[in-house]
């Protein structure tokens, strides 16, 4: 992944930003996902009034929920978006997003998209509209957010709820997060759709007839010395009785065990590796097991 991203003081509390970031197979050259950009927007920051971004960006969590999401936002298995749809790394196209200043350790973020596939010649009835927002709330070692976003196409029969409640606590030199939340009548991004297997189900983003599940996972993250951290976690994601008897799910439930390593190399570089074993991934009859490794470097 390689991007770039840039600021500049207009004066009067005024600031002007942007950031281009861009997914790719080092080995072939290919690019990570259906867009050349994984992140595009343009914004607009106040000391006073708060920021403003517009074009391809995150929902409104993500930027609360970034400590349970791990030390990378490539995870595959381990990524918190295959528990919570919405506070992965997952992005949405024609989306403009404002997070209001912060008022007595409170301050929250709305935001909506008229189109968040932004396909060339997409007829109004199958545009994907959001509507996401967040509260989040910091005081000492203590942070507590919550996220909803609606999902709407005229072509759905109901829409797409998704809610995450996010905790995180600094216990001296540990870091510990939770979070628990639904993912109801579809998925804001498809589970497993990286994989190449075709005879692997897939659940795509968008409605899904009957879909309800519910996530929880608790993660601790450790430092090693001063240049690294250890972190470890556990998520797990409960399909309803609804789902799993309409569509005779192999495994209710799905768990995934992970854990990490960084180690500073400088200030602006980081070498981190992965290990996740997942158990009725997807809510099949399946086992799965991952390591890879990469290097983190910040302009």
């Amino acid at each position: 992944m390689g991007g770039i991203k840039g600021k500049e003081d207009l004066g009067q509390g005024l600031t002007a930003s942007f950031e281009l970031e861009s997914g790719f197979n080092v080995l072939n050259g290919s690019t990570s996902s259906s867009h050349y950009f994984k992140t595009a927007w343009v914004g607009l920051s106040s000391n006073e009034w708060g920021r403003v971004r517009m074009g391809r960006v995150g929902n409104a969590i993500q930027e609360y929920a970034s400590f349970i999401a791990g030390i990378s936002d490539e995870e595959n298995f381990a990524d918190i978006e295959n528990i919570f749809s919405a506070a992965g790394s997952n992005k949405a196209n024609n989306t403009i997003v404002y997070k209001s200043p912060t008022f007595s350790g409170v301050d929250f973020s709305v935001g909506y998209s008229f189109d968040t596939k932004g396909s060339s010649g997409t007829s109004n009835d199958e545009k994907i509209k959001l509507i996401t927002s967040a509260i989040g709330y910091s005081k000492g070692p203590l942070t507590l957010s919550l996220g909803y976003d609606r999902l709407h196409s005229s072509a759905w029969a109901k829409n797409v709820h998704s809610w995450v409640a996010v905790a995180g606590y600094e216990l001296k030199s540990v870091s510990l997060g939770a979070a628990v939340g639904q993912d109801i009548n579809g998925r804001q991004s498809a589970l497993s759709s990286y994989l190449s297997n075709p005879a692997f189900a897939t659940w795509g983003s968008g409605y899904v007839p009957d879909f309800k599940t519910t996530g929880l996972t608790f993660n601790a993250t450790v430092p090693v010395g001063t240049a690294a951290s250890v972190m470890v976690g556990w998520s797990g994601s409960r399909a309803s009785s609804g789902f799993h008897n309409a569509y005779n799910l192999d495994k209710r439930q799905q768990n995934i065990y992970s854990a990490g390593y960084t180690y500073n190399l400088s200030k602006r570089t980081s070498f981190y590796v992965i290990a996740a074993y997942a158990t009725g991934f997807a809510f099949q009859n399946v086992t799965a097991q991952q390591m890879f490794a990469g290097l983190d470097h910040s302009f």
